[in-house]
């Protein structure tokens, strides 16, 4: 077997058109010579990722045989023409494409394949032999590792299996949804000839997202299919394709010329003068107002009027960058990059050769990734969020211990901050750190003033788990503008009410918030008071406590709902409105006042945990949300409802933790309709922002959680939720702790056996209605010192 192959994953069974399993044959042989095409589809038990490969035994064919491959995740998709793909919005770091062709030429002798991009997650995949009176016999079939998975620092385990499996496939997925640095492969090839581009996401150049009116010039080279590019791009924008088989310009506005979560808009189709495609071309484009002209060896070929190009991130309409990319089949070669203002002054200047190469890279954002950090989901976006790093960092504390994938992805994000003071939340893992103080930051870096804030929690829960208070002075300023960038909202009621472009949340296809919005609020008062905890770690008098007070009473005042013991998520909609995670983010904060209603809503007891409910236009999207589920999960908990925490965990991700579950990932789902199923095929089901049962069930079943940065003095309370026995191993900066809870609530007694690391303290309290037992001789206040200590519950 190939050493490439050793460190690799195998599918382990075939299913068959039918929709039937079978066994896994030790070769893998298509056909043809039937006619019609061959096709089989392969299942990986799991989600997987990394380099497809295939390894041929024989290829028989009377030319060259064409295979087409299509991936998913989930079980629908791979059915799909285009699998569960394509993914379009954020990143050059996969595959963009979820179906690749490649040809094979006739052969007797193995022969090893690899595909050029990689497919970070999925669980099927369909290899369809399209070419007539053609064979191919593979030997081996996979995907190459591009690093090793890790093995979790620390360790979960209690007496309910369910949860054990729930704990372990969301370890995977937080070691699945970190990314160590230079892991990514660069996507685009500089040569001394030109940049060659293959078709992928259309990456933007980062100086550019705030261009308005520009001349852009290059030359290009199409080595197959044809040529793509865009302007006006941050995310979207306007895209040209220049088809060598129709001699056609085609343009669109949108995220691609193709289907996906925002169609494309058709904005003309030109057919090209008399030029040869086969050399190198002038390209010439002419943005000014509301009109983009090209022109293609001094001829115009093309023009598009009367745009209204709305960014998706940031910026004013008709603004941003010039971008490369591509449908699947194109390559081309590009140089001579040069964009002017309309007074002629150079904007921006790029050979694309080889002299140029590290800043071609960086500026758009297709080289590898500088520095270890964590991504939103295994597949599609795989961008760093700060909503997702709010769930996974905490997750990573408690199971894999990459602390450094925190950090890296706080100095990424705080890097790119504006002369305002909004912070980064949003970032291509494959960008540099924003170090150009006398220059904006590019505006894909900022998605919402919620996430922006929650960075500022983020970092005081990495404070507390690593100890590290050097980050904490370094980032301190940068916070305190972001704070005060927040504050200019604020209305004459004390509360803060974000403009459109600032108030968008977890949901994108929901729309801003508009008026006062809970989240941000909520976000608001956390930050306020994390930076109330932090301040006496740099030395300075703490400003934010009192501010935070005079905010909670502000939310209580005019958004809490008395009468239903709900938060509402803005003052604008329905008052009986439920939104999930804002009613369970305010009851973690001890904002909402003690309410009847308040467990009954957070543990959904009439009806499926919906992430809203009874909300105008948001109810239309019947989606049940891990993410919102662990905000209300945590909530029970803090209430030391801790039978119906775990039974509401069970209920969400109780399904995708089981194997005979058709879409099973081995990881935890982004989001799923109320049977339980994924809302969509391109679904993820890899995703960090859902990993919350990773710290939940350790921190509150074992009542695990540090007092002071880096576990120097730490607490065990746990919560009781119906469990005989709790056990868990944590890595922490001060060494490895170990807490075992045993429980007979039936003969009210209990017992807790404690590894406290040297130099550490730990503060024992006993769940609520217990107590620790006089007897207990070795314990003085609580307070626990040594090695091995035995604690008895009554």
């Amino acid at each position: 077997m190939s050493s490439k192959i050793s460190t690799s994953s195998f599918p382990v069974k075939v299913l068959t058109k039918s929709g039937t399993e079978g066994p896994l044959p030790s070769t893998i042989q298509l056909s043809t010579s039937h006619g019609g095409v061959s096709e089989i589809i392969l299942d990986y038990g799991r989600a997987v990722g990394g380099i497809p490969f295939f390894e041929t035994a024989n290829v028989g064919s009377e030319g060259v045989a064409t295979l087409e491959i299509i991936y998913s995740e989930t079980r629908a998709g791979v059915d799909k023409e285009k699998g569960d793909g394509p993914f379009l919005l954020f990143s050059n770091a996969m595959d963009t494409y979820r179906v690749n062709t490649h040809s094979f030429t006739p052969s007797q002798e193995t022969a090893y394949v690899e595909t050029r991009f990689a497919q970070k997650s999925q669980r099927f995949q369909k290899l369809v032999l399209k070419s007539p009176n053609s064979s191919i016999i593979f030997s081996s079939i996979g995907f190459r590792h591009q690093r090793p998975a890790a093995v979790p620092k620390s360790t979960f385990k209690c007496s309910n299996e369910l949860l054990n499996r729930i704990w372990d496939d969301g370890a995977r997925t937080v070691d699945m949804c970190t990314v160590d640095a230079g892991e990514t492969a660069e996507a685009w090839d500089i040569t001394e000839e030109g940049t060659r581009i293959n078709g992928q996401h259309w990456a933007p150049c980062r100086f550019g997202t705030r261009w308005e009116d520009k001349v852009v010039e290059f030359e290009v080279k199409i080595e197959s299919g044809g040529a793509s590019w865009g302007v006006h791009m941050v995310a979207n924008g306007l895209i040209f394709c220049l088809d060598v088989a129709t001699r056609s310009l085609a343009a669109v506005e949108g995220l691609s010329n193709t289907d996906g979560i925002f169609p494309p808009i058709p904005r003309g189709s030109w057919t090209l003068p008399q030029l040869d495609l086969n050399d190198w071309l002038k390209v010439k484009i002419i943005a000014l107002g509301d009109s983009v002209d090209v022109e293609i060896e001094g001829q115009k070929v093309a023009s598009v009027t009367g745009l209204k190009l709305h960014p998706i991130l940031g910026g004013n309409n008709n603004s941003g960058s010039i971008a490369f990319g591509g449908p699947a089949h194109y390559t081309a070669a590009y140089r001579s990059l040069l964009v002017k203002d309309t007074e002629d002054n150079i904007l921006y200047k790029n050979s694309f050769l080889v002299a140029d190469k590290e800043r071609t890279f960086a500026d758009f954002s297709v080289g590898t990734n500088p520095l270890v950090c964590t991504i939103d989901g295994a597949k599609r976006d795989r961008a760093c969020f700060s909503g997702d790093l709010f769930v996974m960092g905490r997750s990573i504390a408690y199971s894999t211990a990459r602390l450094d994938a925190i950090l890296g992805s706080i100095t990424l994000l705080s890097s790119h901050q504006t002369s305002g003071g909004y912070i980064g939340s949003l970032c291509p893992i494959q960008a540099p750190v924003h170090e150009e103080i006398d220059m904006e930051p590019p505006t894909y870096a900022f998605y919402s003033l919620s996430y922006a804030l929650a960075l500022v929690v983020v970092t005081k829960e990495y404070w507390m788990q690593s100890g590290d208070s050097t980050t904490v002075n370094n980032i301190w300023g940068r916070f305190e503008k972001l704070i005060t960038f927040a504050e200019r909202f604020k209305d004459k009621r004390g509360l803060i009410v974000a403009p459109p472009p600032l108030s968008m949340d977890w949901l994108p296809l929901g729309g801003p918030h508009f008026g006062a919005s809970g989240k941000i609020n909520l976000a608001f008062y956390d930050a306020l008071q994390s930076m109330s905890q932090m301040s006496a770690s740099i030395g300075i008098n703490d400003t934010f406590a009192t501010r935070a007070e005079d905010l909670r009473k502000s939310i209580v005042s005019h958004l809490w709902n008395e009468e239903a013991g709900i938060l509402r998520m803005t003052d604008t909609v329905s008052p009986s409105g439920i939104c999930q995670d804002i009613n369970a983010y305010s009851t973690t904060l001890d904002i909402s006042p003690s309410h009847s209603n308040t467990t009954k809503i957070l543990a959904s007891a009439d009806q499926p945990p919906f992430a809203f409910q009874n909300l105008e236009r948001w109810d239309n999207n019947k989606i049940i949300s891990p993410y919102s589920c662990g905000f209300a999960a945590e909530a029970l908990f803090i209430r030391s409802e801790g039978v119906k925490a775990v039974q509401l965990i069970e209920m969400v991700w109780g399904d995708m933790s089981n194997p005979a579950n058709p879409n099973y990932s081995g990881g935890h789902w982004e989001a799923m309709d109320e049977n339980g199923s994924p809302v969509h095929d391109d679904t993820s089901l890899i995703h960090g922002w859902s990993t919350w049962p990773v710290f939940l069930l350790p921190k509150y079943l074992a009542g695990l959680e540090p007092l002071e940065p880096g576990w120097v003095k730490w607490k065990v309370q746990p919560v009781l939720a119906g469990l005989e026995s709790v056990d868990v191993q944590l890595s922490t900066p001060a060494g490895i702790i170990a807490v075992s809870l045993y429980i007979q609530e039936a003969q009210r007694t209990g017992e807790i056996i404690l590894d406290v690391p040297k130099e550490t303290t730990c503060e024992i309290s006993p769940p609520l209605g217990w107590q620790i037992s006089e007897s207990a001789g070795d314990v003085s206040n609580s307070v626990v010192q040594q090695r091995g200590t035995g604690v008895s519950l009554i």
